[in-house]
């Protein structure tokens, strides 16, 4: 669902617009001396300010050390190293929610899926304010077809910890259910957070082109197709004056707008 226009598809992009498909498929020592000088005139201050020190009775329970070096191997690549970490990791702390979470993610990558879901559950019911693990979950099964789950779960997870990616997601989410009102709002929260969130732009207004808002839609699609653009343009190697294929996709969208309007987008 995080895959950027056209590379991957997402729920919302998948049902929006059946004839459609074939266009999206195409696309020093001074320094020292007055650093310190400073720390000496800040602790006396931070003695006084216990309320700010970390009480040692909360601190986080230590995880086992191939927690560690599975997310060490998870960088480097090596998600097969990583899961076997992780699963180590699993058996000797079966409830940190940390380990479950991470061990979803790898094996989730490495195509496990049911037990990527199973990881994701236990770390919930180990901690179900755990934003991350909900969202991760609520994402999988809405791509797995499991609408009223899924986004009941990535509602959990933006009214916990509200991301762009939580509401871009659960707003193509909510377009899949056909709820698009809840698309809008939630997409409109996605760009509130992040104006320049393409993505959300562009399915923003491939909603609006949905429901005959041309006007709205193409205000979307612009914004979404001057992003792609930008970024392509960002890269180091980027061939300059030349649009990116999300752009040259959603100027053939722009096109068809202009032709013929909503007559030649599908009605669902």
């Amino acid at each position: 669902m995080k895959a950027s226009f056209p590379y991957g598809a997402t729920p919302a992009r998948d049902a929006l617009f059946t004839n459609l498909r074939p266009l999206l498929v195409a696309f020093g020592v001074g320094l020292t001396g007055v650093l310190l000088a400073i720390a000496l005139w800040i602790w006396p201050i931070s003695l006084s300010l216990p309320s700010l020190v970390l009480n040692p009775g909360t601190a986080a329970p230590t995880l086992p050390a191939s927690y560690y070096q599975g997310l060490r191997l998870r960088q480097a690549g090596d998600l097969i190293g990583a899961r076997q970490q992780l699963q180590q990791s699993a058996i000797a702390a079966p409830d940190a929610v940390p380990v479950l979470y991470n061990l979803g993610r790898v094996e989730f990558q490495l195509g496990y899926i049911d037990a990527a879901i199973a990881d994701y559950r236990a770390a919930l019911a180990q901690d179900p304010d755990h934003a991350p693990s909900a969202y991760e979950l609520g994402s999988m099964l809405v791509t797995l077809g499991h609408l009223d789950e899924g986004i009941a779960l990535l509602r959990q997870s933006v009214a916990i910890a509200p991301t762009v990616l939580g509401y871009y997601d659960l707003g193509v989410s909510l377009g899949r259910s056909g709820d698009r009102d809840g698309e809008i709002a939630s997409l409109q929260r996605a760009i509130a957070m992040q104006p320049d969130h393409a993505d959300s732009h562009l399915n923003l207004g491939l909603t609006y082109a949905h429901l005959g808002d041309i006007a709205a839609a193409k205000q979307h699609l612009q914004q979404a197709r001057d992003l792609y653009q930008a970024q392509i343009e960002a890269l180091e190697h980027a061939h300059l004056g030349r649009n990116s294929l999300d752009a040259q996709i959603i100027d053939q969208v722009m096109a068809t707008l202009d032709r013929c309007g909503v007559d030649c987008w599908s009605v669902q």
